[in-house]
């Protein structure tokens, strides 16, 4: 890392400065996000960096994508599309802990696990973000029941589809770097799992609140001027808890699958 510490901290610059004046990140958002880069550029060069980036891209430009009929659905989240420091973490940390890992123990090739952690999170976005474009039916994973798009643990079948879509551009982003189908089916599985683990955690155990004023379900403790009740899940378990447990099991799921 010492010997390209100066081109990391100014790629890190570049893509923090740039993201931010996009209004894909917040100003918290871009400085985690600048740690975060010098981190994997420095430890990890572009082999690291290129999966991540991926997922930074498309993600940020499929938020961007058909705002205006996504806004009806804003008050159910309970941050905006720009991500702050706690999305940045939960999306991209345990990929950072991985890389770190690699650098002090080059023998183990943690490479496949990082990228099922992307994957992961890269096909829940996707997925979200294509899903509440689609004029189709919305169901719980965890009940299979009908419920309206944006609600927490709901998916759909062009969000599915959408999400396995992101799992296999991400695969095809770090391809060049390990050269085998096997492994790229992996990838795309792992982030699969990942995606619908979200999904099941948010549809269970991620904290859901109903508005005292309007009724309406919301990730947010206030709405409509009003605190809201708690109306199912943790109040501890927020939707950055659930995108970093998507990326972890993304990664066992990864590691699990290279036993056979």
């Amino acid at each position: 890392m010492p010997a390209q510490l100066p081109l990391a901290i100014a790629f890190g610059f570049i893509v923090a400065v740039v993201s931010y004046y996009l209004r894909f990140l917040t100003f918290s958002g871009a400085l985690a996000t600048f740690i975060l880069a010098v981190v994997v550029f420095g430890l990890g060069g572009w082999q690291w960096t290129v999966p991540i980036l991926t997922f930074f891209v498309s993600s940020s430009l499929w938020s961007k994508i058909g705002r205006s009929r996504k806004a009806q659905f804003e008050f159910r989240f309970d941050k905006s599309s720009r991500r702050d420091w706690g999305q940045v973490v939960a999306n991209g940390g345990a990929g950072g802990i991985l890389v770190i890992l690699s650098s002090f123990y080059p023998l183990y090739d943690l490479y496949p696990l990082y990228l099922g952690a992307i994957a992961a999170v890269t096909a829940d976005t996707w997925g979200t973000e294509i899903g509440l474009l689609s004029k189709g039916a919305t169901v719980s994973l965890p009940t299979f029941k009908p419920v309206e798009r944006g609600t927490s643990g709901g998916i759909s079948e062009h969000g599915l589809i959408g999400g396995i879509t992101g799992a296999i551009v991400l695969a095809l982003s770090g391809y060049f770097w390990y050269d085998d189908d096997r492994t790229a089916m992996v990838i795309v599985i792992a982030g699969t799992l990942g995606s619908l683990a979200d999904s099941i955690l948010g549809g269970t155990m991620q904290s859901q609140y109903r508005c005292t004023v309007c009724g309406k379900l919301t990730e947010r403790r206030s709405h409509c001027g009003e605190q809201t009740q708690r109306y199912r899940g943790l109040g501890w378990v927020t939707n950055d808890v659930v995108n970093g447990a998507c990326s972890i099991v993304g990664a066992i799921a990864a590691w699990a699958s290279t036993l056979f």
